[in-house]
């Protein structure tokens, strides 16, 4: 017997509402189970957003509701893909302890130890973001997480502030959708992947590593890279102009704290993007490279940092003539000579026109002669950041100038050796 239209319509109403109940994909509730059941329970606080999560419930259908009140983000559902997919999951900042968690996306600041899971099975498949970041998870990175096939949407990773050790693994480039990509502060070794194929990479932050190897050379950094921090690590070799050339979005490139070796190239003045350079505390030596046919005139540097090296020769005139340079790391190298006259009225703000005033100019530590720049006498303390202690220079008595203070100036013994030919008072 056909069914009455009373009847026709509760079923039609009951389907309705089984439909809406059932809004999440079911990988995505499986993932989000694995998760929960790799959290301890004591570790979960009392009116947490974990606290509020009911499993039994739909979690997308609940979002926001007295079952999920917290922590998850889904998608819209659409009439192509009407099972909503969880984006995100945001549990930071409630110490939750446990196995390393086996798939939510920002797990930052947690207690999470032990090793990453070498399946990507329990991560939602849709997931955009994933962060671990500052907890204790240690060993490798499986190279597992970054199946070839289907491509992760994956936009941000980061692994910051763990214990994770080993190479990163080269699987990582089929990460095509990746734009930030954070392992800092971690325990990884080995060279630099090929990151080449990740084309929409913005941000790579490896600092405070074990890495080593070269800079990566043209091609192994996709064009697209505006802010590279490698900072920390045991980076060696020479930084080739060609692989600057290479990254031509460029606007931040940190090397502080490796191993290179060689000369500054001239094309890290001449870059059409880069505002920030800092290659202190490395073995750099020769001279500054200076670029070819003035280029530096249209550099967009703001801040330059190349202390603690052992760089030589006169200090780079053309420095003084970069527009927007405002910051100046040359302290700790061997400089001879003496100080350009261009670099005391930039930081006196004299006679600049559009050039920006050197607010920050580190010389100390150098074997400059000769006496103070007359445009400098007259600075006071907190106009600028400037030192040139520890140089040869003549009359730098620190009561009278606060640039002067901290070690005196060398010998004149030492002075003569690095100045040959050179006639100054001080080193007479």
């Amino acid at each position: 017997m056909a069914p009455s239209l009373p009847s026709f319509f509760f079923f039609l109403l009951l389907r309705t509402l089984t439909m809406a109940y059932a809004a999440t994909s079911p990988d995505d509730i499986e993932a989000l189970r694995s998760f929960v059941a790799a959290v301890e329970p004591a570790s979960v606080p009392a009116g947490s957003c974990l606290s509020t999560w009911d499993l039994a419930r739909d979690p997308c259908d609940s979002a926001f509701g007295p079952f999920f009140t917290c922590g998850l983000l889904c998608s819209d559902p659409s009439p192509a893909a009407p099972l909503r997919r969880v984006t995100a999951v945001a549990l930071a900042g409630a110490a939750y302890s446990g196995d390393a968690a086996r798939g939510a996306s920002t797990l930052s600041d947690n207690r999470f130890s032990g090793p990453l899971p070498a399946s990507p099975a329990a991560l939602p498949p849709r997931l955009l973001r994933l962060s671990l970041s500052r907890n204790s998870l240690s060993g490798p990175i499986p190279s597992s997480l970054f199946p070839l096939s289907p491509p992760s949407p994956l936009r941000e990773l980061y692994l910051d502030g763990n214990l994770l050790s080993g190479p990163i693994p080269g699987e990582l480039s089929s990460l095509r959708a990746l734009a930030h990509l954070d392992l800092r502060s971690n325990n990884l070794s080995g060279p630099i992947p090929d990151l080449g194929p990740v084309r929409g990479l913005l941000y790579l932050q490896a600092s405070d590593n074990a890495l080593s190897g070269p800079f990566p050379g043209p091609g192994r950094l996709p064009a697209s890279l505006l802010a590279a921090s490698l900072r920390g690590n045991r980076l060696g070799g020479a930084l080739r102009g060609a692989s600057l050339a290479a990254l031509p979005a460029l606007r931040v490139l940190d090397l502080a704290g490796n191993a290179l070796e060689g000369g500054v190239p001239g094309a890290a003045f001449a870059h059409p993007a880069l505002e920030q350079l800092n290659l202190a505390s490395n073995r750099l030596g020769g001279r500054v490279e200076e670029p070819a046919d003035g280029a530096w005139s249209t550099s967009r540097l703001v801040a330059v940092e190349l202390g603690r090296n052992r760089i030589g020769g006169a200090l780079p005139g053309f420095f003084g003539m970069m527009p927007r340079l405002a910051a100046v790391g040359l302290e700790g190298n061997r400089f001879v000579g003496v100080i350009p006259p261009q670099y005391a009225l930039r930081v006196a703000g004299l006679g600049l026109g559009e050039w920006a005033p050197f607010a920050r100019l580190m010389l100390a530590g150098n074997y400059l002669i000769g006496p103070i720049p007359s445009p400098m006498e007259g600075l006071k303390e907190g106009s600028a950041v400037v030192t040139l202690a520890d140089n040869c220079l003549l009359r730098c008595p620190p009561q009278v100038y606060f640039f002067c203070q901290g070690l005196p100036q060398k010998p004149a013994a030492t002075c003569r050796a690095f100045n040959p030919g050179q006639s100054s008072p001080h080193l007479s």
